[in-house]
Protein backbone atom coordinates (compact mmCIF):
# COMPACT_ATOMS: atom_id res chain seq x y z
CA UNK A 1 0.00 0.00 0.00
CA UNK A 2 2.04 3.28 -0.85
CA UNK A 3 2.03 6.34 1.05
CA UNK A 4 -1.16 8.08 -0.40
CA UNK A 5 -3.24 5.07 0.52
CA UNK A 6 -2.19 4.60 4.34
CA UNK A 7 -2.17 8.77 4.69
CA UNK A 8 -5.44 9.04 3.36
CA UNK A 9 -6.82 5.65 5.12
CA UNK A 10 -5.11 7.10 8.89
CA UNK A 11 -7.84 10.38 7.97
CA UNK A 12 -10.54 8.45 7.47
CA UNK A 13 -10.06 6.52 10.39
CA UNK A 14 -9.25 9.55 12.42
CA UNK A 15 -12.65 10.63 11.03
CA UNK A 16 -13.92 7.89 12.14
CA UNK A 17 -13.03 7.68 15.69
CA UNK A 18 -13.89 10.98 16.24
CA UNK A 19 -17.32 10.08 14.73
CA UNK A 20 -17.96 7.33 16.88
CA UNK A 21 -16.89 9.37 19.76
CA UNK A 22 -19.33 11.88 19.20
CA UNK A 23 -22.28 9.01 18.56
CA UNK A 24 -21.09 6.91 21.66
CA UNK A 25 -23.04 8.13 24.93
CA UNK A 26 -20.61 8.91 27.20
CA UNK A 27 -20.67 7.35 30.82
CA UNK A 28 -22.36 9.02 33.18
CA UNK A 29 -21.44 10.00 36.61
CA UNK A 30 -23.67 9.24 39.03
CA UNK A 31 -25.45 11.50 41.16
CA UNK A 32 -25.86 11.97 45.48
CA UNK A 33 -28.59 10.38 46.54
CA UNK A 34 -30.62 12.61 48.39
CA UNK A 35 -30.43 12.68 51.74
CA UNK A 36 -33.45 10.85 54.15
CA UNK A 37 -35.24 12.54 56.09
CA UNK A 38 -36.80 11.23 59.24
CA UNK A 39 -40.56 11.92 59.33
CA UNK A 40 -41.46 9.02 62.50
CA UNK A 41 -41.63 12.26 64.52
CA UNK A 42 -44.01 13.87 62.51
CA UNK A 43 -47.76 14.52 63.61
CA UNK A 44 -50.27 12.70 61.02
CA UNK A 45 -53.70 14.07 60.52
CA UNK A 46 -56.20 11.39 61.25
CA UNK A 47 -59.17 12.04 58.69
CA UNK A 48 -62.23 8.93 58.77
CA UNK A 49 -62.71 7.41 55.45
CA UNK A 50 -66.11 8.44 54.82
CA UNK A 51 -65.03 12.25 54.93
CA UNK A 52 -61.89 11.15 52.55
CA UNK A 53 -64.33 10.00 49.82
CA UNK A 54 -66.30 12.97 49.83
CA UNK A 55 -63.19 15.12 50.32
CA UNK A 56 -61.89 12.99 47.05
CA UNK A 57 -65.36 12.81 45.34
CA UNK A 58 -65.44 16.92 45.62
CA UNK A 59 -61.83 17.15 44.18
CA UNK A 60 -62.55 15.24 41.56
CA UNK A 61 -65.82 17.07 40.56
CA UNK A 62 -63.79 20.35 40.58
CA UNK A 63 -61.15 19.03 38.13
CA UNK A 64 -63.34 16.90 35.89
CA UNK A 65 -66.66 19.17 35.59
CA UNK A 66 -69.15 17.66 34.25
CA UNK A 67 -66.78 14.19 33.52
CA UNK A 68 -66.86 14.06 37.48
CA UNK A 69 -69.84 11.27 36.66
CA UNK A 70 -67.00 8.84 35.12
CA UNK A 71 -64.50 9.40 37.85
CA UNK A 72 -65.57 6.50 39.71
CA UNK A 73 -66.20 2.94 38.31
CA UNK A 74 -64.85 -0.72 38.13
CA UNK A 75 -62.34 -1.44 35.66
CA UNK A 76 -62.86 -3.76 33.68
CA UNK A 77 -59.67 -5.93 31.33
CA UNK A 78 -60.07 -7.12 27.60
CA UNK A 79 -57.11 -9.51 26.83
CA UNK A 80 -56.85 -9.54 22.88
CA UNK A 81 -54.07 -12.30 21.88
CA UNK A 82 -53.47 -12.75 18.28
CA UNK A 83 -50.41 -14.03 16.46
CA UNK A 84 -48.11 -11.56 17.30
CA UNK A 85 -48.87 -9.67 20.22
CA UNK A 86 -50.65 -10.20 23.54
CA UNK A 87 -52.53 -7.21 24.36
CA UNK A 88 -55.14 -5.57 27.30
CA UNK A 89 -57.46 -3.01 27.28
CA UNK A 90 -58.99 -1.55 30.45
CA UNK A 91 -62.42 0.04 30.80
CA UNK A 92 -60.60 2.81 32.80
CA UNK A 93 -59.71 4.79 30.24
CA UNK A 94 -60.66 2.77 27.45
CA UNK A 95 -56.85 2.60 26.73
CA UNK A 96 -54.20 -0.03 25.97
CA UNK A 97 -53.09 -1.31 29.26
CA UNK A 98 -50.44 -3.57 27.88
CA UNK A 99 -48.83 -5.00 24.65
CA UNK A 100 -46.68 -8.08 25.21
CA UNK A 101 -45.32 -9.22 21.58
CA UNK A 102 -44.49 -12.86 21.21
CA UNK A 103 -41.42 -12.83 18.94
CA UNK A 104 -39.35 -10.45 20.60
CA UNK A 105 -37.91 -11.11 24.27
CA UNK A 106 -35.72 -8.23 26.50
CA UNK A 107 -32.23 -8.85 27.55
CA UNK A 108 -33.42 -12.12 29.85
CA UNK A 109 -34.06 -13.80 26.72
CA UNK A 110 -38.42 -13.63 28.84
CA UNK A 111 -41.56 -11.44 27.04
CA UNK A 112 -41.36 -8.32 28.16
CA UNK A 113 -44.24 -5.13 27.78
CA UNK A 114 -43.53 -2.32 26.00
CA UNK A 115 -46.72 -0.27 27.70
CA UNK A 116 -44.67 2.08 30.64
CA UNK A 117 -47.69 4.19 31.47
CA UNK A 118 -49.14 2.89 34.67
CA UNK A 119 -52.18 4.41 33.82
CA UNK A 120 -52.05 3.07 29.73
CA UNK A 121 -50.89 4.26 26.55
CA UNK A 122 -53.49 5.22 24.27
CA UNK A 123 -55.71 8.47 25.35
CA UNK A 124 -57.98 11.55 24.81
CA UNK A 125 -57.45 14.95 25.79
CA UNK A 126 -58.93 18.27 25.49
CA UNK A 127 -59.19 21.03 27.21
CA UNK A 128 -63.09 22.90 28.50
CA UNK A 129 -64.17 26.39 28.55
CA UNK A 130 -64.67 26.27 32.30
CA UNK A 131 -60.38 25.57 32.35
CA UNK A 132 -60.59 21.62 33.07
CA UNK A 133 -57.86 19.10 31.76
CA UNK A 134 -59.66 15.82 30.37
CA UNK A 135 -57.98 13.22 30.00
CA UNK A 136 -59.82 10.22 29.41
CA UNK A 137 -57.47 7.43 31.26
CA UNK A 138 -59.12 9.40 34.48
CA UNK A 139 -62.85 8.39 33.19
CA UNK A 140 -64.61 5.19 33.12
CA UNK A 141 -65.78 3.56 30.03
CA UNK A 142 -68.18 0.97 29.63
CA UNK A 143 -67.08 -1.85 27.03
CA UNK A 144 -69.68 -3.25 24.43
CA UNK A 145 -68.69 -6.43 24.72
CA UNK A 146 -69.22 -9.62 27.39
CA UNK A 147 -65.84 -11.28 26.64
CA UNK A 148 -62.43 -10.54 28.60
CA UNK A 149 -60.24 -12.68 26.40
CA UNK A 150 -60.34 -12.77 22.40
CA UNK A 151 -57.92 -14.98 20.04
CA UNK A 152 -57.27 -13.81 16.79
CA UNK A 153 -55.35 -15.97 14.31
CA UNK A 154 -54.70 -14.99 10.26
CA UNK A 155 -56.80 -12.41 9.04
CA UNK A 156 -59.34 -12.60 12.01
CA UNK A 157 -60.29 -9.29 12.93
CA UNK A 158 -62.54 -8.02 15.93
CA UNK A 159 -64.21 -4.59 17.04
CA UNK A 160 -64.02 -3.92 20.23
CA UNK A 161 -66.01 -0.43 21.44
CA UNK A 162 -65.80 1.53 24.90
CA UNK A 163 -68.31 4.20 25.34
CA UNK A 164 -68.74 7.20 28.01
CA UNK A 165 -71.87 9.04 28.16
CA UNK A 166 -72.68 11.87 29.80
CA UNK A 167 -75.76 14.41 30.60
CA UNK A 168 -77.66 15.96 27.79
CA UNK A 169 -77.07 13.08 24.82
CA UNK A 170 -73.12 13.85 25.17
CA UNK A 171 -70.58 10.81 25.02
CA UNK A 172 -67.48 10.10 24.11
CA UNK A 173 -66.88 6.18 21.80
CA UNK A 174 -63.62 4.99 21.73
CA UNK A 175 -63.43 1.67 19.05
CA UNK A 176 -60.25 -0.71 18.67
CA UNK A 177 -60.06 -3.00 15.28
CA UNK A 178 -57.03 -5.74 15.94
CA UNK A 179 -56.36 -8.53 13.47
CA UNK A 180 -54.60 -11.60 13.79
CA UNK A 181 -51.64 -10.99 12.01
CA UNK A 182 -50.91 -7.37 12.00
CA UNK A 183 -48.79 -5.27 14.53
CA UNK A 184 -50.83 -2.56 13.32
CA UNK A 185 -54.93 -1.95 14.65
CA UNK A 186 -57.96 0.64 14.17
CA UNK A 187 -58.63 3.18 16.75
CA UNK A 188 -61.93 4.89 15.55
CA UNK A 189 -63.46 8.06 17.84
CA UNK A 190 -66.39 9.34 18.21
CA UNK A 191 -67.28 12.82 19.55
CA UNK A 192 -70.72 13.79 20.38
CA UNK A 193 -72.31 17.02 21.64
CA UNK A 194 -68.43 17.94 23.37
CA UNK A 195 -67.97 21.09 20.85
CA UNK A 196 -69.54 23.28 22.95
CA UNK A 197 -67.36 22.82 25.78
CA UNK A 198 -64.06 22.21 24.49
CA UNK A 199 -61.98 25.37 23.99
CA UNK A 200 -60.02 26.53 20.73
CA UNK A 201 -61.75 23.90 19.08
CA UNK A 202 -59.10 20.96 18.86
CA UNK A 203 -58.85 17.50 20.61
CA UNK A 204 -55.53 15.45 21.13
CA UNK A 205 -54.78 11.64 20.28
CA UNK A 206 -52.28 10.52 23.17
CA UNK A 207 -49.92 8.08 23.55
CA UNK A 208 -48.40 8.03 26.71
CA UNK A 209 -45.28 7.02 27.82
CA UNK A 210 -41.87 5.97 26.28
CA UNK A 211 -40.79 2.54 25.23
CA UNK A 212 -39.86 -0.09 27.85
CA UNK A 213 -35.99 -0.79 28.07
CA UNK A 214 -35.11 -4.54 26.56
CA UNK A 215 -31.05 -4.33 26.24
CA UNK A 216 -28.49 -4.93 28.48
CA UNK A 217 -27.12 -1.43 27.46
CA UNK A 218 -29.55 0.86 29.09
CA UNK A 219 -27.58 4.47 28.07
CA UNK A 220 -27.41 3.57 24.74
CA UNK A 221 -31.02 2.43 24.54
CA UNK A 222 -32.24 5.85 26.02
CA UNK A 223 -29.55 7.49 23.66
CA UNK A 224 -31.33 6.20 21.29
CA UNK A 225 -34.71 6.96 22.21
CA UNK A 226 -36.80 9.66 20.22
CA UNK A 227 -40.61 11.06 19.53
CA UNK A 228 -41.12 11.57 15.85
CA UNK A 229 -43.46 13.68 13.95
CA UNK A 230 -44.12 13.49 9.62
CA UNK A 231 -45.19 17.51 8.84
CA UNK A 232 -45.64 17.83 5.32
CA UNK A 233 -43.01 14.95 4.65
CA UNK A 234 -40.40 16.54 6.32
CA UNK A 235 -39.32 14.51 10.03
CA UNK A 236 -39.44 15.87 13.17
CA UNK A 237 -36.93 14.81 15.92
CA UNK A 238 -37.30 15.32 19.65
CA UNK A 239 -34.49 14.15 21.89
CA UNK A 240 -34.39 14.42 25.55
CA UNK A 241 -30.80 14.15 25.71
CA UNK A 242 -30.58 15.97 29.02
CA UNK A 243 -31.35 14.88 32.24
CA UNK A 244 -33.99 16.43 34.59
CA UNK A 245 -34.73 19.08 31.47
CA UNK A 246 -38.60 18.44 30.22
CA UNK A 247 -38.19 19.19 26.48
CA UNK A 248 -41.63 20.71 23.83
CA UNK A 249 -42.55 21.18 20.29
CA UNK A 250 -45.93 22.22 19.40
CA UNK A 251 -45.87 22.39 15.55
CA UNK A 252 -48.74 23.64 13.76
CA UNK A 253 -48.93 22.35 9.85
CA UNK A 254 -50.61 18.91 8.43
CA UNK A 255 -49.04 15.83 10.30
CA UNK A 256 -49.77 12.47 9.55
CA UNK A 257 -47.89 10.22 12.32
CA UNK A 258 -46.50 10.98 15.56
CA UNK A 259 -44.14 8.53 17.30
CA UNK A 260 -42.31 7.37 19.97
CA UNK A 261 -39.31 4.86 20.10
CA UNK A 262 -36.88 3.24 21.45
CA UNK A 263 -33.87 1.65 19.49
CA UNK A 264 -35.50 -1.40 18.46
CA UNK A 265 -39.00 -0.98 18.67
CA UNK A 266 -41.99 1.72 18.25
CA UNK A 267 -45.53 2.75 18.66
CA UNK A 268 -46.87 5.40 15.92
CA UNK A 269 -50.37 7.12 16.08
CA UNK A 270 -51.39 7.95 12.19
CA UNK A 271 -53.86 9.81 11.09
CA UNK A 272 -56.64 8.42 7.95
CA UNK A 273 -56.77 12.44 7.14
CA UNK A 274 -54.13 14.41 8.22
CA UNK A 275 -54.04 16.26 11.37
CA UNK A 276 -54.02 20.02 11.96
CA UNK A 277 -51.00 19.58 13.85
CA UNK A 278 -48.57 17.56 16.31
CA UNK A 279 -47.47 17.67 20.14
CA UNK A 280 -44.03 15.80 21.02
CA UNK A 281 -42.76 16.29 24.90
CA UNK A 282 -39.88 14.08 26.18
CA UNK A 283 -38.10 14.06 30.06
CA UNK A 284 -34.69 12.00 30.67
CA UNK A 285 -35.14 10.92 34.26
CA UNK A 286 -31.45 10.78 34.68
CA UNK A 287 -27.98 9.64 34.23
CA UNK A 288 -27.69 6.74 36.00
CA UNK A 289 -26.33 3.97 33.54
CA UNK A 290 -28.82 1.62 35.46
CA UNK A 291 -31.86 3.58 36.18
CA UNK A 292 -31.69 5.92 33.03
CA UNK A 293 -35.24 6.18 31.27
CA UNK A 294 -36.54 8.60 28.40
CA UNK A 295 -40.56 9.43 28.64
CA UNK A 296 -42.32 11.18 26.19
CA UNK A 297 -45.91 12.11 25.30
CA UNK A 298 -46.93 12.88 21.67
CA UNK A 299 -50.10 13.92 19.92
CA UNK A 300 -52.19 14.24 16.88
CA UNK A 301 -53.81 17.56 17.18
CA UNK A 302 -57.62 17.46 15.70
CA UNK A 303 -59.95 19.96 14.49
CA UNK A 304 -63.31 19.82 16.65
CA UNK A 305 -65.43 22.44 14.92
CA UNK A 306 -67.67 24.45 17.13
CA UNK A 307 -71.53 23.38 17.11
CA UNK A 308 -70.69 20.19 15.31
CA UNK A 309 -72.65 17.72 17.00
CA UNK A 310 -70.54 14.58 16.36
CA UNK A 311 -67.15 14.39 15.80
CA UNK A 312 -65.45 11.22 14.17
CA UNK A 313 -61.75 10.08 13.94
CA UNK A 314 -59.83 7.17 12.36
CA UNK A 315 -56.79 6.36 12.99
CA UNK A 316 -53.80 3.81 13.14
CA UNK A 317 -51.31 2.62 15.55
CA UNK A 318 -48.31 0.20 15.30
CA UNK A 319 -46.78 -1.02 17.85
CA UNK A 320 -44.14 -3.48 17.37
CA UNK A 321 -40.35 -3.86 15.91
CA UNK A 322 -38.66 -1.04 14.04
CA UNK A 323 -38.92 -2.88 10.98
CA UNK A 324 -37.89 -1.47 7.89
CA UNK A 325 -40.21 -3.84 6.12
CA UNK A 326 -42.86 -3.82 8.53
CA UNK A 327 -42.67 0.15 8.36
CA UNK A 328 -42.54 0.70 5.00
CA UNK A 329 -46.12 -1.63 4.49
CA UNK A 330 -48.15 1.45 6.15
CA UNK A 331 -47.53 3.29 3.31
CA UNK A 332 -47.12 6.66 5.10
CA UNK A 333 -43.29 6.50 5.26
CA UNK A 334 -43.08 5.22 8.75
CA UNK A 335 -39.55 3.37 8.15
CA UNK A 336 -38.22 7.11 8.40
CA UNK A 337 -38.56 6.91 12.02
CA UNK A 338 -35.59 4.07 11.37
CA UNK A 339 -32.05 5.82 11.97
CA UNK A 340 -29.95 5.43 8.87
CA UNK A 341 -27.52 8.45 9.21
CA UNK A 342 -27.35 11.30 6.63
CA UNK A 343 -30.39 11.58 4.30
CA UNK A 344 -28.28 11.96 1.06
CA UNK A 345 -25.09 9.89 1.52
CA UNK A 346 -25.51 6.50 3.52
CA UNK A 347 -29.45 6.50 3.92
CA UNK A 348 -29.47 5.59 0.16
CA UNK A 349 -27.09 2.55 0.64
CA UNK A 350 -29.01 1.38 3.62
CA UNK A 351 -32.49 1.52 2.13
CA UNK A 352 -31.46 0.43 -1.81
CA UNK A 353 -28.76 -1.93 -1.36
CA UNK A 354 -27.93 -3.48 2.38
CA UNK A 355 -32.07 -3.86 3.38
CA UNK A 356 -32.90 -5.37 0.29
CA UNK A 357 -30.01 -7.90 -0.57
CA UNK A 358 -30.41 -8.64 3.53
CA UNK A 359 -33.77 -9.39 2.73
CA UNK A 360 -33.29 -11.30 -0.37
CA UNK A 361 -30.63 -13.74 1.61
CA UNK A 362 -32.63 -14.28 4.24
CA UNK A 363 -35.10 -16.16 2.60
CA UNK A 364 -33.17 -18.58 1.64
CA UNK A 365 -30.40 -18.66 4.65
CA UNK A 366 -31.61 -18.36 8.60
CA UNK A 367 -28.28 -17.28 9.74
CA UNK A 368 -27.74 -13.78 9.72
CA UNK A 369 -23.75 -14.42 10.54
CA UNK A 370 -23.54 -16.49 7.32
CA UNK A 371 -25.47 -13.64 5.07
CA UNK A 372 -22.84 -10.73 6.47
CA UNK A 373 -20.15 -13.45 4.92
CA UNK A 374 -21.67 -13.77 1.86
CA UNK A 375 -22.53 -9.76 1.70
CA UNK A 376 -19.32 -9.44 2.55
CA UNK A 377 -17.88 -11.37 -0.43
CA UNK A 378 -20.61 -9.71 -3.24
CA UNK A 379 -19.11 -6.33 -2.14
CA UNK A 380 -15.84 -7.66 -2.68
CA UNK A 381 -16.87 -9.30 -5.82
CA UNK A 382 -18.24 -5.01 -7.06
CA UNK A 383 -15.36 -3.63 -5.80
CA UNK A 384 -12.71 -5.99 -7.74
CA UNK A 385 -12.09 -4.28 -10.83
CA UNK A 386 -11.37 -0.73 -8.47
CA UNK A 387 -8.86 -2.70 -5.91
CA UNK A 388 -6.89 -4.46 -9.16
CA UNK A 389 -6.83 -1.51 -10.55
CA UNK A 390 -5.41 0.17 -7.81
CA UNK A 391 -3.20 -2.73 -7.43
CA UNK A 392 -1.52 -2.53 -11.18
CA UNK A 393 -1.54 1.20 -10.41
CA UNK A 394 0.80 0.99 -7.79
CA UNK A 395 3.22 -1.37 -9.43
CA UNK A 396 3.66 1.34 -12.00
CA UNK A 397 4.05 3.79 -9.46
CA UNK A 398 7.35 1.67 -8.48
CA UNK A 399 8.57 1.50 -11.56
CA UNK A 400 8.73 4.94 -12.57
CA UNK A 401 10.16 5.89 -9.14
CA UNK A 402 13.78 6.49 -10.65
CA UNK A 403 12.18 8.90 -13.02
CA UNK A 404 10.41 10.48 -10.27
CA UNK A 405 13.48 11.22 -8.01
CA UNK A 406 15.02 11.96 -11.12
CA UNK A 407 12.46 14.78 -11.97
CA UNK A 408 12.19 15.80 -8.06
CA UNK A 409 15.75 16.56 -7.94
CA UNK A 410 16.20 17.96 -10.60
CA UNK A 411 13.35 20.56 -9.57
CA UNK A 412 13.22 20.45 -6.20
CA UNK A 413 13.95 24.20 -6.06
CA UNK A 414 10.43 25.06 -8.91
CA UNK A 415 7.59 23.62 -7.14
CA UNK A 416 5.34 24.87 -9.95
CA UNK A 417 7.58 23.32 -12.47
CA UNK A 418 7.67 19.88 -10.53
CA UNK A 419 4.54 19.35 -10.49
CA UNK A 420 3.85 19.96 -14.49
CA UNK A 421 6.59 17.43 -14.44
CA UNK A 422 5.72 15.07 -12.59
CA UNK A 423 1.59 14.96 -13.85
CA UNK A 424 3.32 14.60 -17.61
CA UNK A 425 5.00 11.68 -16.51
CA UNK A 426 1.87 10.09 -14.73
CA UNK A 427 -0.36 10.78 -17.93
CA UNK A 428 2.37 9.48 -20.28
CA UNK A 429 2.34 6.00 -17.93
CA UNK A 430 -1.43 6.13 -17.53
CA UNK A 431 -1.48 6.16 -13.64
CA UNK A 432 -3.07 8.13 -11.09
CA UNK A 433 -1.01 8.98 -7.73
CA UNK A 434 -4.61 8.81 -5.62
CA UNK A 435 -5.71 5.61 -7.08
CA UNK A 436 -4.49 3.91 -4.06
CA UNK A 437 -7.09 5.67 -2.20
CA UNK A 438 -10.45 5.53 -4.14
CA UNK A 439 -11.73 1.79 -3.47
CA UNK A 440 -11.89 2.53 0.28
CA UNK A 441 -13.10 6.01 0.32
CA UNK A 442 -16.00 4.42 -2.04
CA UNK A 443 -16.48 1.70 0.45
CA UNK A 444 -16.43 4.50 3.56
CA UNK A 445 -20.15 5.35 2.93
CA UNK A 446 -21.22 2.22 2.61
CA UNK A 447 -19.18 1.42 5.97
CA UNK A 448 -20.98 3.97 7.75
CA UNK A 449 -24.17 3.32 6.84
CA UNK A 450 -23.81 -0.57 7.53
CA UNK A 451 -23.13 0.48 11.32
CA UNK A 452 -26.43 2.42 11.20
CA UNK A 453 -28.05 -1.03 9.61
CA UNK A 454 -26.23 -3.37 12.00
CA UNK A 455 -27.18 -0.85 14.99
CA UNK A 456 -30.86 -0.17 14.91
CA UNK A 457 -32.28 -2.47 12.64
CA UNK A 458 -34.45 -5.54 14.33
CA UNK A 459 -32.95 -7.99 12.48
CA UNK A 460 -29.00 -8.86 13.72
CA UNK A 461 -31.01 -8.15 17.30
CA UNK A 462 -29.99 -11.38 19.67
CA UNK A 463 -28.24 -13.17 16.48
CA UNK A 464 -25.81 -15.11 16.88
CA UNK A 465 -22.72 -16.47 15.07
CA UNK A 466 -19.71 -18.68 16.63
CA UNK A 467 -19.18 -16.96 19.97
CA UNK A 468 -20.77 -13.62 19.40
CA UNK A 469 -24.47 -13.96 20.82
CA UNK A 470 -25.43 -11.09 19.30
CA UNK A 471 -24.52 -9.33 16.10
CA UNK A 472 -26.01 -6.30 17.01
CA UNK A 473 -23.75 -5.45 19.95
CA UNK A 474 -19.74 -6.29 20.90
CA UNK A 475 -18.98 -9.40 21.01
CA UNK A 476 -17.41 -8.96 24.09
CA UNK A 477 -15.46 -12.07 25.90
CA UNK A 478 -13.75 -10.84 27.87
CA UNK A 479 -15.17 -7.43 30.59
CA UNK A 480 -13.03 -5.24 33.10
CA UNK A 481 -14.46 -3.51 35.96
CA UNK A 482 -12.95 -0.36 34.58
CA UNK A 483 -12.79 1.69 31.20
CA UNK A 484 -9.91 2.03 28.95
CA UNK A 485 -10.23 5.05 27.40
CA UNK A 486 -11.01 5.11 23.68
CA UNK A 487 -10.83 1.36 23.69
CA UNK A 488 -13.58 0.44 26.32
CA UNK A 489 -14.23 -1.83 28.88
CA UNK A 490 -14.39 -5.16 27.31
CA UNK A 491 -12.55 -7.34 25.04
CA UNK A 492 -14.17 -8.33 21.42
CA UNK A 493 -12.70 -10.78 19.19
CA UNK A 494 -13.94 -9.68 15.46
CA UNK A 495 -12.35 -6.19 16.01
CA UNK A 496 -9.00 -8.27 16.69
CA UNK A 497 -9.18 -10.51 13.52
CA UNK A 498 -10.13 -7.23 11.39
CA UNK A 499 -7.05 -5.51 12.94
CA UNK A 500 -5.39 -8.80 11.93
CA UNK A 501 -6.32 -8.78 8.81
CA UNK A 502 -5.81 -4.97 8.21
CA UNK A 503 -1.87 -5.59 9.36
CA UNK A 504 -1.44 -8.72 6.71
CA UNK A 505 -3.04 -7.11 4.10
CA UNK A 506 -0.89 -3.92 3.99
CA UNK A 507 2.17 -6.12 4.46
CA UNK A 508 1.48 -8.39 1.04
CA UNK A 509 0.61 -4.86 -0.93
CA UNK A 510 2.80 -3.45 -3.40
CA UNK A 511 4.80 -0.42 -2.43
CA UNK A 512 5.58 2.09 -4.68
CA UNK A 513 9.21 1.81 -3.48
CA UNK A 514 11.48 0.33 -0.91
CA UNK A 515 11.96 3.90 0.45
CA UNK A 516 8.48 4.75 0.45
CA UNK A 517 7.71 1.29 2.12
CA UNK A 518 10.33 1.97 4.83
CA UNK A 519 8.92 5.46 5.49
CA UNK A 520 5.16 3.98 5.82
CA UNK A 521 6.33 1.41 8.22
CA UNK A 522 5.27 2.95 11.16
CA UNK A 523 1.91 3.38 9.79
CA UNK A 524 1.35 -0.32 9.35
CA UNK A 525 1.14 -0.77 13.00
CA UNK A 526 -0.95 2.79 13.31
CA UNK A 527 -3.97 2.12 11.22
CA UNK A 528 -4.93 -1.43 12.33
CA UNK A 529 -4.81 -0.29 16.19
CA UNK A 530 -6.93 2.39 15.44
CA UNK A 531 -9.24 0.44 13.34
CA UNK A 532 -8.83 -1.61 16.52
CA UNK A 533 -10.08 0.73 18.81
CA UNK A 534 -12.72 2.19 16.93
CA UNK A 535 -14.52 -1.57 16.28
CA UNK A 536 -14.10 -2.75 19.44
CA UNK A 537 -17.39 -0.93 20.63
CA UNK A 538 -19.49 -1.60 17.43
CA UNK A 539 -21.50 -4.11 16.52
CA UNK A 540 -20.08 -7.78 15.94
CA UNK A 541 -21.72 -7.73 12.42
CA UNK A 542 -19.78 -4.87 11.24
CA UNK A 543 -16.75 -6.22 13.04
CA UNK A 544 -17.15 -9.65 10.96
CA UNK A 545 -18.09 -7.92 7.92
CA UNK A 546 -14.90 -5.82 7.80
CA UNK A 547 -12.92 -8.88 8.43
CA UNK A 548 -13.99 -11.43 6.26
CA UNK A 549 -14.29 -7.90 3.53
CA UNK A 550 -10.67 -8.03 4.52
CA UNK A 551 -10.02 -11.80 4.40
CA UNK A 552 -11.24 -11.81 0.97
CA UNK A 553 -9.11 -8.90 -0.24
CA UNK A 554 -6.03 -11.20 0.96
CA UNK A 555 -7.33 -14.09 -1.20
CA UNK A 556 -7.54 -11.47 -4.23
CA UNK A 557 -3.73 -9.89 -3.14
CA UNK A 558 -2.42 -13.07 -3.10
CA UNK A 559 -3.92 -13.80 -6.61
CA UNK A 560 -2.79 -10.57 -7.90
CA UNK A 561 1.09 -10.79 -6.69
CA UNK A 562 1.18 -14.08 -8.73
CA UNK A 563 -0.04 -12.63 -12.10
CA UNK A 564 1.91 -9.64 -11.90
CA UNK A 565 5.33 -10.03 -13.97
CA UNK A 566 8.87 -9.42 -11.49
CA UNK A 567 10.10 -6.26 -11.99
CA UNK A 568 13.61 -6.58 -13.05
CA UNK A 569 16.77 -4.33 -11.51
CA UNK A 570 17.48 -1.33 -13.91
CA UNK A 571 20.49 0.74 -13.80
CA UNK A 572 19.72 4.49 -13.47
CA UNK A 573 21.46 7.37 -13.56
CA UNK A 574 22.18 9.84 -10.95
CA UNK A 575 23.95 12.73 -10.48
CA UNK A 576 27.18 12.57 -7.77
CA UNK A 577 28.04 15.86 -5.83
CA UNK A 578 30.85 16.43 -7.99
CA UNK A 579 28.83 16.95 -11.20
CA UNK A 580 29.82 13.22 -12.84
CA UNK A 581 27.40 10.92 -13.75
CA UNK A 582 27.64 7.29 -12.05
CA UNK A 583 25.26 4.46 -12.74
CA UNK A 584 23.76 2.32 -9.31
CA UNK A 585 21.29 -0.48 -10.02
CA UNK A 586 17.74 -0.07 -7.78
CA UNK A 587 15.73 -3.06 -7.26
CA UNK A 588 12.35 -1.81 -8.03
CA UNK A 589 9.87 -3.00 -5.08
Amino acid sequence: MDRNSLIGLLLIGLIFIVWIQLLSPSKPKPKPLPKQTDTSAASTAIIDSDSLKKLEALEKARALGIFSVAAEGEEKLITVETDLFTAVLSSKGATLKSFVQKKYLNEERKPFDLITSPNGATALFFQTRDGKNITTTDLYFTPKVNTEKITLTGKQSEKIPFELTLADGKKIEITYTFVGNLYRFDYQTNLVGLSDLVINGEYQVVWNGGIAHSEKNKVDEATRSYAHAIQAGELLKLDADKAGETKKQNPDGKTKWVSVQSKYFIAAIIAENESKGAYLQGYRNTDDEKLVFEDYIVALREDLPFKQNEVKGNFAIYVGPLDYDLLKDNGVGLERALDFGWEWLTRPFAEWLIVPVFNFLSQYISNYGIIIIIFAFLIKLVTYPLTSASTNSMKKLATLQPQLQAVQEKYKNDPVKLQNELGKIYKEAGVNPLSGCLPMLLQMPLLFAMYYVFSSSIQLRQEAFLWADDLSAPDAVIHFPFSIPLYGDHVAIYPILMAISIYVQQKITPQQSSAVAEQMKIMNYIFPIMMLLVFNNLPAGLGLYYFMFNVFGLIQQVYTNSTLPKPAAKSVQSVSPNGAKKKKKEKVA
